[in-house]
């Protein structure tokens, strides 16, 4: 993997991972795209909602990002983000919205409808795999041949979310030397709690080779034991 500041520096016969920003892709075209991070605050970033004209800009930008791709268009988000020193819930970019359900297939994650926050699915206008319209087949990018007639649209629009069981731990409470189970992780011992509410942080100590880990209580995949 390397990360390019020019387009001049790009060698496509090399067979690595081109790391660049959505500025430098202008002009560029692969086979396959990843745009990582597709979350409010980030595309949009916070910043350009005090900027004239930035949304529109930063959708400008998006449009660059998923253009680029000739065959392959993988968009992906994080389920919580860590910045400035809090973890918060990750909400999809309103760009998302914009893009035609037909056109994207969403696939979860292991164990993302029970570690993300909040009450209720997520709205994502996207549809989740094998819920294609009318049985066509698709690429693996979840994207249609443009050139072929849309697919009839049911009579019945049913609305797009992300379901599943969604995790809420907000009642859980955790102590120093309780015992949980993460989904992933195995069995643990909790070995401090920080912040308060919705922001609780536990630091546990897990038996098997995951280590320490620290977890925001709230949307972590755990049971009390």
């Amino acid at each position: 993997m390397s990360l390019v500041a020019a387009a001049d520096e790009l060698d496509d016969s090399s067979g690595t991972v081109s790391l660049m920003t959505l500025h430098t892709a202008k002009g560029l075209e692969y086979d396959s795209v990843f745009l990582t991070g597709v979350e409010e605050d980030l595309l949009p970033h916070r910043m350009s909602a005090n900027e004239p004209g930035g949304p529109a800009e930063e959708r400008r930008l998006f449009y660059v990002g998923i253009t680029r791709a000739r065959r392959r268009l993988f968009i992906s988000l994080a389920m919580t983000r860590a910045q400035f020193g809090e973890v918060n819930v990750a909400m999809p970019s309103r760009y998302l919205q914009e893009i035609p359900a037909e056109l994207i297939d969403w696939k979860q994650s292991p164990g993302m409808a029970t570690s993300r926050g909040g009450t209720q699915p997520r709205a994502l206008n996207a549809r989740r795999e094998g819920g294609g319209y009318g049985g066509r087949s698709r690429s693996s990018s979840g994207f249609e041949d443009p050139a072929l007639p849309p697919p009839p649209r049911p009579k019945t629009q049913w609305a797009n979310t992300v379901t599943g069981q969604v995790r809420d731990n907000g009642d859980l409470e955790l102590a120093f030397g309780d015992r949980i189970r993460h989904t992933d992780f195995g069995d643990g011992r909790v070995t401090g709690v920080t912040g308060e509410g919705r922001k609780r942080i536990a630091e546990v100590q897990f038996d098997g080779p995951a280590g320490r880990k620290r977890l925001l209580i709230k949307i972590a995949p755990i049971e009390k034991l």
